[in-house]
């Protein structure tokens, strides 16, 4: 748990999303993620060289007196969208007596309607690529007058898979305005999974019962907007930031009667984020909001800019190690 050369008072942060065992490696294998036993191994490499903290301490660290011995750098794991996966990792870590956050969008709850990305990661990985994409074109042909300027961008052939997969994820985080990502978005999932899996929200997205009982095992629960939306590159007006950051935490108080000071941006990079003063500006309701940026938390940091990083389906437990070193050493 301690480092040889001279650390500063600080902590890491993990952001990790999909989580797969067995099962869903085999019903849904194009979809990446760390597989359980990868996590198992990451767990075992974070107890020998890191002090594993529970929310509260990241609380205690940004606006009280806890702080790190020398030489020793803190951790906290956190999870973004409020995957089905995230059931299994909570057991997992409750079983090592870990406590992490766990951000949910409150669509998957309230709405019982899946987040945005998540649409389009199983819609991909159960039917391919070639099939989403005559539903993205149905759906655009439906409600955009130049949807052909759209789909050219979209063009598919053998080499370029990754790179149209990121056209499309980047066409509905910034090119298209929220509410019409949202509903062409939607229409996708009906027509395309939820047609074929009536339990589509069981397979993909945390159930209430879930969730309370995650609770119970000591986690906490955070916000990461309504629908998994870019808030910074948004231009939101007052009643749709209301709906999309300040609505969720309510709605996550009032449901499991719990207290909730913590938010993460979906996204995460500068352009998805707020400004601490901008945030602040908007609304006191959070104490916490996590950014994507690879950086250690310092007691300068802003508790509204705090970074993580996000382990990749790559990421072994060495490499992992390897790579949150860079951070720490990162002037």
């Amino acid at each position: 748990m301690t480092f040889l050369t001279n650390t500063p008072n600080g902590y890491l942060s993990l952001c990790y999303h999909y989580i797969r065992d067995n099962s869903a490696e085999q019903s849904f294998h194009r979809i990446l993620g760390t597989s359980v036993n990868e996590f198992e191994k990451h767990i075992e490499m974070f107890s020998n060289y890191f002090k594993l903290i529970a929310p509260s301490d990241a609380l205690s660290f940004s606006y009280g007196d806890y702080n790190f011995k020398d030489n020793e750098i803190g951790l906290l794991l956190t999870f973004d969208d409020g995957l089905s996966d995230h059931y299994v990792a909570a057991k997992i870590l409750a079983k090592h007596g870990i406590k992490a956050i766990f951000f949910i969008p409150t669509c998957i709850l309230k709405d019982e309607l899946p987040a945005n990305p998540i649409i389009i990661h199983y819609c991909i990985a159960k039917f391919g690529l070639s099939n989403f994409l005559n539903f993205l074109k149905s759906s655009l042909e439906k409600n955009l007058n130049d949807f052909n300027k759209h789909m050219k961008k979209f063009s598919y052939i053998r080499g370029n898979y990754d790179e149209v997969i990121q056209k499309i994820k980047y066409f509905f985080k910034y090119e298209l305005n929220e509410k019409l990502s949202r509903l062409i978005l939607l229409e996708i999932y009906e027509n395309m999974f939820h047609d074929k899996f009536p339990n589509a929200m069981e397979i993909m997205h945390l159930t209430k019962n879930q969730v309370y009982e995650m609770i119970e095992m000591g986690h906490s629960i955070g916000t990461h907007t309504h629908s998994h939306i870019s808030v910074g590159s948004s231009n939101l007006e007052d009643n749709e930031l209301n709906f999309e950051i300040i609505q969720p935490k309510n709605y996550i108080e009032n449901t499991f009667k719990i207290k909730s000071d913590f938010m993460s941006y979906p996204f995460g990079k500068t352009i998805d984020c707020l400004s601490s003063k901008e945030l602040i500006v908007k609304t006191d309701s959070y104490k916490l909001a996590f950014t994507v940026e690879e950086i250690l938390n310092k007691k300068s940091t802003s508790p509204y800019e705090l970074g993580r990083y996000m382990p990749t389906s790559f990421d072994t437990s060495d490499l992992l190690y390897k790579k949150m070193i860079t951070m720490i050493n990162r002037k």
